[in-house]
């Protein structure tokens, strides 16, 4: 989505525009699935900061509104907790105030103050996520320093959280949003509570088709705007002469010339497989192994003969032993005892992505990446769908499995060999911690080879679709005036 996003940009500021997908369809992690009269997402599902996608379509001279029809979601989520109760995430802030209350009875103030602390770090983190890098200074400076010690941003996530509810399952409700950008809440710096403002207060949007109706309308325009789209394009190596990026050469011999490269790949792996060894002065194997990566996920796809009611478009379900399956995930990379998981059902919103009286459920696992992991997922696939499909039985009926027709599963092994995705990595290769943020998360220019630039999840902004929106007008700005 950010190759595609950059494509269109560059295109419009009058450059001749080629992408090279690997995959048969265009989109990377934001694909699909069509089989049997189902239409599944297989990457994201939703999305948020919908003026990230405006703003792309307003740089082209095209209107979002017109081209896609998005539907707000109200409640975000439903949660699901393991002794049966649950809550709803509503952005009307009086009926999530309730929610709040039914759960811990005077909460609902604390409430408001966390969302108004919250509200603060997005003013005041944004500016540095809407910026291109290129000295330290530009981070660390003392009104930096001064922002981040005012809002405790430094302190991590769940525990910041806590400071403003009693309760864990309000604790969990208002941390877990760090688990998009690969990190556990009880790691992951406390400035990411500006997500949960941008989830509650800006709010949570579905694009009917799914999400890839937005690929799919993007490659249409860029079409129409004169791009040049190749899929089933490996590209083998990216030609660099006297520390200069020329071209690339496909998997198939094939050899194409070009001013400048611009790799929507994960950044790791274009390192370490698509620049030869003498030109990474920059991104050694060395450097590479001590960065560190996001977690994985186990995904699940269940087409039913029959429709639920009573559903939510999304939910989450957090397991018992939150910190225990958080602590297996990120640290010693084993299966967790009982997943928790996230559960989209977009046939709730959009009948059209199953038959009649179908509907469609897309389960997302996280998972420990491959990184010395010593899960066989050989073995442990069968495991934790029996995990999930039990889990399932009990929060949406328990005749389930009885009414599946179609099902389809990935595991981290298939992030990393449809997606090159470095250690299987599911939302983003490189975590998004502190030191692995902003000036430090690797930059969009190579700096040891001219010519070459870097968008999507593994430069900044980072992880997830708005943030790979955001990352390519960066990556278009540096160009446009490096290059006119």
């Amino acid at each position: 989505m950010g190759g595609l996003a950059t494509a269109l940009r560059l295109r419009h500021a009058g450059f001749a525009v080629t992408v090279l997908e690997r995959q048969e369809r265009l989109g990377g992690r934001s694909n699909v699935i069509e089989e049997n009269g189902f239409r599944v997402d297989t990457g994201p599902t939703i999305l948020v900061m919908k003026d990230t996608f405006a703003e792309l379509y307003r740089a082209v001279g095209q209107d979002l509104d017109e081209r896609l029809c998005f539907t707000r979601l109200d409640p975000n989520y439903r949660i699901y907790f393991h002794d049966g109760s649950h809550l709803d995430l509503f952005n009307n802030m009086a009926h999530l105030a309730a929610e709040v209350e039914r759960i811990e009875p005077g909460a609902s103030a604390r409430l408001f103050e966390f969302i108004g602390a919250s509200a603060r770090k997005y003013r005041l983190g944004m500016p540095f996520v809407t910026r291109n890098f290129d000295h330290l200074t530009d981070l660390m400076n003392p009104l930096t320093l001064w922002h981040l010690f005012q809002t405790q941003s430094y302190l991590r996530l769940y525990s910041q959280v806590g400071r403003y509810f009693r309760s864990d399952k309000l604790r969990k409700a208002f941390s877990f949003h760090s688990m998009f950008l690969g990190l556990s809440p009880f790691a992951a710096p406390a400035i990411y509570s500006l997500i949960t403002y941008a989830d509650l207060v800006l709010g949570m949007w579905y694009p009917k088709g799914g999400i890839y109706s937005i690929v799919e309308d993007m490659a249409a325009l860029a079409q129409e705007m004169g791009v040049e789209l190749r899929t089933n394009a490996a590209v083998e190596e990216i030609c660099i002469e006297g520390g200069q990026a020329r071209g690339v050469r496909l998997v198939s011999g094939e050899q194409l010339r070009a001013d400048l490269v611009i790799s929507n790949a994960d950044l790791p792996y274009t390192y370490q497989k698509l620049i030869p060894a003498p030109h990474r002065r920059q991104y050694t194997d060395a450097r590479l192994a001590r960065l560190d990566y996001a977690c994985s996920g186990y995904l699940l796809y269940l087409g039913l003969d029959r429709v639920y009611e009573g559903m939510q478009h999304q939910a989450l379900y957090f397991s018992e032993d939150y910190r225990g399956t958080l602590e297996a995930i990120f640290k010693t990379k084993t299966l967790p005892l009982e997943p928790s998981f996230h559960l989209n059902t977009p046939t709730v919103t959009d009948p059209s992505l199953a038959p009649p009286g179908h509907s469609l459920l897309y389960v997302l696992a996280p998972m420990p990446n491959l990184d010395g992991s010593p899960v066989d997922w050989e073995t442990a696939a069968p495991l934790v769908r029996e995990q999930l499909l039990t889990r399932l039985e009990q929060i949406v009926s328990p005749d389930l499995r009885q009414h599946i027709v179609w099902e389809r599963q990935w595991t981290p092994l298939d992030f990393q060999t449809r997606l090159n995705a470095v250690h299987g990595t599911a939302f983003g290769s490189l975590a998004q911690g502190f030191f692995q943020s902003a000036y430090f998360r690797p930059h969009n220019k190579a700096r040891d080879i001219k010519g070459l630039y870097f968008v999507g999840q593994g430069t900044y902004p980072g992880i997830g679709m708005p943030m790979v929106l955001i990352s390519s007008r960066l990556v278009t700005e540096r160009i446009v005036q490096e290059w006119r």
